[in-house]
C-alpha cells in the first residue's frame, strides 16, 4: 500500500515563534508533509525533548509549557464538573491555535488533526481540587505518569464518571467545533507500575516487569464499584495484588525472602498469571475498562455529525501493562500511529525494533484501518536510519508516516524523509513506467 499520509505534529509555541506559513512551507517542501495536526492538549515537559536547544527556533532556545492546557477556545457547553484549563502565557493567550493551523493547512489541501496528549488535567490543580478522581495504587497513593515527576504524579481514573464526562467533552468539542479530519490521542491509561530493574539469573526479566504492574493503578472507589458490579471479588483482588506489590518493592521480611528465591529461580510470566487468579482477573478488568473508554471516544466523535477519524497514538513498549489490549481496543479506532522513535538510536537494531512494533500493530488492525508509522526526526537519528525506517513502514503494510517532532528536527532529517519515500518506492508516483529503458 502507498504511504499516502505524511503527517507532522506542531505545538502552539512553534506556530507563534516560527510562523504557521513558514513551518508548513518547510514541512511540505522538504518532507512531503500533507497532514498537519496541533498538539492541542499538551502535558508538561521541556521542549525540545531530547536536544538541549531548538535547532531552528528564532525566538527562544527552549520552552517549558504549562501542564495539561488546551490551545483551542473550549466550548463551555461540552463540559460538566471537570473543565479544561487554558494557557496563561501572554504570547499564547487569546488565540485559537487549532483553528489557525487548520485554516492555513486547508488552504494547501492538507489533512488536519488535533492531539489530546498524555495527561488531560494539570497535576497540581487535580491534587488540590479533584483528588477523588485520581488513580490510586493498592496502598492508596495517587498514581502518576512516568514522565511527570515534576508534576507531582496525578493520573485521572478512567472509570470515574466525571473523568469519562470530561474525556467525552474534549473529543466532542474538537470534533464538533473545529475543521479536523482526525483526533489523535496518546492518553496515559492505567498506571503501569514501576519495575525495580532487578536482575534474573536465567535471562530476561519479563516476569519482574509484570509483577511491577501490581504497584500501579487503579484501586479507587470508582474502580471498586465498577469491578464489584462486574462480579469481581474485590477483597480477593486487593489482598493478592498487595502481596505482589510487596514482592515487587521488597516490603516485609517474608516478602523479601520470597522475592530472593524467585529472583534466583526460573520463574516465568505464565507462572505468575496461573498462580494468581485474582491478579489476572484485575488485569482483565483494566482491559475492559480501556475498551469502554475507546468506545466512549468513538461515540463522542460520532456525535459531532461529521466524519472525524479516531486515531490512537501508542506510547508504551508493553501497552498491555497499562490495560491496553490491541486486538480488542483497536476495534474502536480508525487508525493507529505507532509512535516508536527507535530511529533516534542511529542503529540498524533500532530500525528492527520499529519494524517489529509496526508488525504488532498491523496484525491487530483490520484491512480498512490505517497504520501510521512515526519517524523520530530528532537528535541521533541519521539519514540512514530514517530512510531505512521508511522501508520498515513499507514492509509492515503502513499507510502513512508521522514526523515526531518538528521542533527538534534538523533540515537534514526532514530531507531524509523525502529521500526514503523515493528510495523505497513509498508512493504511487514511484510506481510508474520508465520513460526510457533502463541501462543494461
Amino acid at each position: 500500500m502507498p504511504l499516502n499520509e505524511i503527517a507532522a505534529s506542531l505545538y502552539p509555541w512553534d506556530l507563534a515563534d516560527e510562523g504557521i506559513e513558514h513551518i508548513l512551507d518547510v514541512l511540505s517542501s522538504r518532507a512531503e508533509v500533507n497532514s498537519a495536526y496541533l498538539v492541542g492538549l499538551m502535558h508538561k515537559e521541556k521542549r525540545p525533548l531530547h536536544a538541549r536547544h531548538y535547532p531552528h527556533n528564532p525566538v527562544r532556545r527552549y520552552y517549558v509549557p504549562e501542564d495539561s492546557r488546551v490551545y483551542w477556545a473550549p466550548d463551555p457547553g461540552k463540559y460538566q464538573r471537570i473543565k479544561p484549563l487554558t494557557t496563561e502565557r501572554e504570547f499564547l493567550i487569546g488565540r485559537d491555535w487549532l483553528d489557525e493551523l487548520t485554516t492555513a493547512a486547508r488552504r494547501r489541501g492538507m489533512r488536519t488533526g488535533c492531539e489530546i496528549s498524555h495527561t488531560i488535567i494539570d497535576a497540581q490543580y487535580a491534587r488540590e481540587n479533584l483528588s477523588d478522581v485520581l488513580q490510586r495504587d493498592v496502598y492508596g497513593n495517587i498514581v502518576g505518569a512516568f514522565e511527570a515527576v515534576e508534576a507531582q504524579r496525578a493520573l485521572p481514573c478512567l472509570n470515574h464518571p466525571d473523568v469519562q464526562d470530561y474525556l467525552y467533552g474534549l473529543f466532542a468539542d474538537v470534533a464538533a467545533n473545529h475543521d479536523v479530519d482526525y483526533v489523535q490521542t496518546c492518553l496515559v491509561l492505567f498506571g503501569a507500575g514501576r519495575d525495580d530493574g532487578g536482575t534474573h539469573s536465567f535471562g530476561p526479566t519479563s516476569w519482574q516487569q509484570l509483577l511491577a504492574v501490581a504497584t500501579g493503578g487503579c484501586f479507587c472507589a470508582a474502580c471498586k464499584a465498577k469491578a464489584t458490579e462486574e462480579g469481581l471479588d474485590w477483597d480477593a483482588v486487593v489482598h493478592q495484588v498487595t502481596h505482589l506489590a510487596n514482592l515487587s518493592r521488597r516490603i516485609g521480611l517474608e516478602e523479601l525472602h520470597e522475592r530472593q528465591l524467585l529472583d534466583e529461580s526460573n520463574y516465568t510470566e505464565s507462572a505468575l498469571l496461573v498462580e494468581n487468579e485474582a491478579f489476572t482477573a484485575w488485569l482483565q478488568f483494566r482491559k475492559r475498562s480501556v475498551n469502554r473508554l475507546f468506545a466512549l471516544v468513538r461515540e463522542a466523535l460520532a456525535a459531532s455529525g461529521r466524519q472525524v477519524e479516531f486515531r490512537y497514538n501508542t506510547y508504551m513498549a508493553s501497552p498491555e501493562r497499562a490495560g491496553l489490549d490491541f486486538a480488542s481496543a483497536f476495534t474502536y479506532v480508525d487508525s493507529v500511529r505507532e509512535s516508536d522513535y527507535s530511529d533516534q538510536l542511529g542503529t540498524a537494531e533500532g530500525v528492527a525494533t520499529k519494524r517489529a512494533k509496526l508488525m504488532k500493530c498491523r496484525r491487530a488492525l483490520r484491512e480498512d484501518q490505517q497504520l501510521i508509522a512515526a519517524l523520530g526526526v530528532r537528535p541521533n537519528a541519521t539519514t540512514q536510519t530514517l530512510t531505512d525506517s521508511v522501508r520498515a513502514a513499507v514492509e509492515a503494510g503502513a499507510d502513512g508516516l508521522s514526523l515526531g517532532h518538528y521542533d527538534g528536527a534538523t533540515m537534514e532529517r526532514l530531507d531524509a524523509v523525502k529521500l526514503g519515500l523515493h528510495r523505497w518506492e513509498g508512493q504511487q508516483r514511484d510506481w510508474q513506467p520508465l520513460t526510457e529503458s533502463p541501462a543494461e
